[in-house]
C-alpha cells in the first residue's frame, strides 16, 4: 500500500468520527491554554499575598521568555493534556487507547532508519539557513535557555514532556481519526502538520515554515511505521540537538 493511501473499509479501526476528532482536539487545546493561564493566575495571585506589585501581563510576559517558568507552564500542560489525549481515545469502545493512539513497539532498524532521515532534515536545515536568513540557534530557544535557573527541568520539558504530549495529540490522536474520515491520509498529514506548526507562533517565520515541514515528515513516519513511538522519537531527537546546540552556543559566548 502507498504511503498516504486511503484505507480500505475492512480495515478501518473504530475511531472517532471528523467531526468529533475536531471536537476532541479543539477541548484539548483549550485545556492546554487554560492550564497555562491558571499557573500564570496562581503564581500571580501568589506575588500578590507577598505584597508585590506586579500585572498578569507582566506575569504572563515572564512565563514565555524566563526558562524556569517556561519549563514549568510546559511540563504541566503537557501532562495534563496528555492524560486527556488518552481519556479521548480511551472513550471510543472498540478500540483500547494503545491502538487507538499508535501505541505499538517499532523494530530497531525501522526506527533507525527514520532517526537518519531525521537527521539528514536538520543537516540541510543548518545548511540553509544563510538563505533563510535566520541565525544559527533559535533566538526563542536561546533565551529561555539563557533564563533557566533549573536547566534540568528545561530539558526534561523540551525533550519528553513537550515531544510525548504534541505526538500523541497530533500524530496519535488527531492524525488517526482524520486519515480514516473522508479527508483521507494525504489530507491528515498536511492538516496535522499545519495545527502542529502554527502552535509554535513563538519562533520566526522561517522556523515555523521549518516545523510544517518536518511535521509532514512525522506524519508520514506515522502512517509508515502505524507506531506513534517514531515521531515520539523523531521529535524528541531534534529538541535534544537544539538544546545541545543551544548549551554550545552560550557556554562559547
Amino acid at each position: 500500500m502507498m504511503i498516504w493511501q486511503r484505507p480500505s473499509l475492512r480495515h478501518q479501526p473504530v475511531v472517532w468520527g471528523l467531526w468529533t476528532t475536531l471536537a476532541f482536539g479543539a477541548a484539548i487545546a483549550v485545556v492546554f491554554m487554560l492550564t497555562q493561564l491558571g499557573i500564570v493566575f496562581a503564581y500571580a495571585f501568589y506575588e500578590a499575598t507577598r505584597g508585590s506589585q506586579v500585572s498578569l501581563h507582566a506575569v504572563a510576559v515572564r512565563f514565555s521568555a524566563d526558562g524556569l517558568y517556561f519549563a514549568l507552564v510546559t511540563s504541566a500542560s503537557a501532562g495534563v493534556c496528555s492524560v486527556l489525549t488518552w481519556w479521548a481515545a480511551r472513550l471510543r469502545k472498540g478500540i483500547s487507547p494503545m491502538d487507538y493512539l499508535g501505541l505499538r513497539r517499532v523494530k530497531v532498524r525501522v526506527l533507525l532508519a527514520w532517526m537518519t532521515v531525521t537527521a539528514v532534515l536538520m543537516f540541510v536545515s543548518d545548511l540553509a539557513e544563510p538563505l533563510l536568513k535566520h541565525p544559527r540557534g533559535s533566538e526563542f530557544t536561546l533565551a529561555i535557555y539563557r533564563s533557566a535557573t533549573f536547566v534540568p527541568l528545561l530539558w526534561f520539558a523540551i525533550v519528553i514532556a513537550a515531544p510525548v504530549f504534541e505526538e500523541l495529540f497530533f500524530r496519535g490522536f488527531l492524525l488517526q481519526g482524520l486519515r480514516y474520515s473522508k479527508l483521507g491520509p494525504a489530507v491528515a498529514v498536511v492538516l496535522t502538520a499545519l495545527g502542529w506548526a502554527i502552535s509554535h507562533s513563538q519562533y520566526s517565520d522561517a522556523e515555523i515554515t521549518e516545523i510544517f515541514i518536518f511535521g509532514l515528515v512525522l506524519g508520514t513516519a506515522r502512517l509508515r511505521t502505524e507506531s506513534v513511538f517514531t515521531p515520539i522519537a523523531m521529535h524528541a531527537f531534534v529538541n535534544l540537538v537544539t538544546l545541545f546546540q543551544a548549551a554550545l552556543i552560550i557556554g562559547g559566548h
